[in-house]
């Protein structure tokens, strides 16, 4: 073990660099190690992460507003289901509601339809993330690299405390060029392998009651004039057939609105914090 710490010791000392001036030989190594590991982050890993984590969440916001779409759609559906009575005389006349009884599923689709916009708006958020950190790239590391030239300056324990600027420096550079195009390559797969098949099903069903509903108000006009004008038989049918049309919707939404609140904001700040805790416990290691 003490052999395997002075060889680390000497990689970063820079006594490998038999060319270089003694002064200049850890500034050096320093320079060439952390620009080594920048090379290989950001011309080798980056891209690919770039490219897929757009994909993902272009794709996430596409799927977003469709949802947002289909929700619109299923609230006009069952708004126009509610605001349906029937007016008869029987004495003074009076009137029956048919769609009172669907307030608690109409409010879950509205508070569902907000849920949606903040998901928009976070996954907004993460595309602009992902563009200024692309747009910043190399950029990010130049701080670092005026660290290391101001150690080549420096001596002692003061060159040592330069040194850890430098690499806090170079973790702060790291984490913010990669940090959510990695994020977003996780949440793709998270999302891919566990939510992706609930997503269907939900979806499905929300699309399938927002035609059948539309169906029972197309079907009003067909029934004989005789059916239609007694309330009683009239109400009470087309009550059940709306009662059983958004029976089971509600879980549906429940489900969607569970997957949206993981998939655009649970996942993408789970996974951004746990990558700062990672960069954190490298940066917070002792020096080499």
């Amino acid at each position: 073990m003490p052999e395997h710490e002075d060889s680390w010791t000497r990689l970063w000392n820079g006594r490998w660099l038999g060319g270089v001036p003694e002064p200049l030989r850890e500034p050096a190594a320093w320079g060439l190690l952390l620009g080594a590991v920048a090379l290989v982050a950001m011309a080798g890993f980056a891209p690919w992460a770039d490219a897929r984590g757009a994909a993902y969440l272009e794709a996430s916001f596409a799927r977003t507003l469709a949802a947002l779409a289909a929700t619109r759609g299923l609230d006009s559906a069952i708004s126009l289901a509610q605001s349906s009575e029937i007016s008869f005389s029987l004495g003074p006349g009076g009137s029956l509601g048919i769609g009172q009884a669907l307030d608690p599923i109409n409010d879950l689709v509205e508070q569902y339809g907000a849920l949606l916009l903040t998901s928009t708006t976070a996954l907004g958020v993460q595309r602009l993330g992902l563009q200024i950190s692309r747009a910043l790239g190399w950029w990010l590391l130049l701080p670092a690299a005026l660290a290391i030239g101001a150690a080549a300056t420096t001596t002692g324990p003061r060159r040592q405390a330069v040194f850890g600027w430098v690499r806090r420096l170079f973790a702060v550079a790291l984490f913010a060029r990669l940090a959510i195009p990695t994020a977003a390559c996780l949440d793709e797969l998270v999302t891919t392998r566990f939510l992706e098949s609930g997503y269907q099903e939900a979806s499905a069903a929300v699309a399938s009651t927002t035609e059948r509903l539309e169906a029972v108000e197309a079907d009003q006009p067909k029934q004989p004039w005789y059916e239609r004008f007694n309330p009683v038989e009239y109400v009470g049918d087309r009550a059940q057939r709306l009662y059983e049309t958004v029976g089971s919707v509600g879980e549906s939404i429940v489900n969607l609105a569970i997957y949206f609140t993981i998939s655009t904001i649970v996942l993408p700040l789970g996974t951004l914090w746990l990558l700062a805790r990672l960069g954190s416990a490298v940066v917070s290691t002792r020096d080499p």
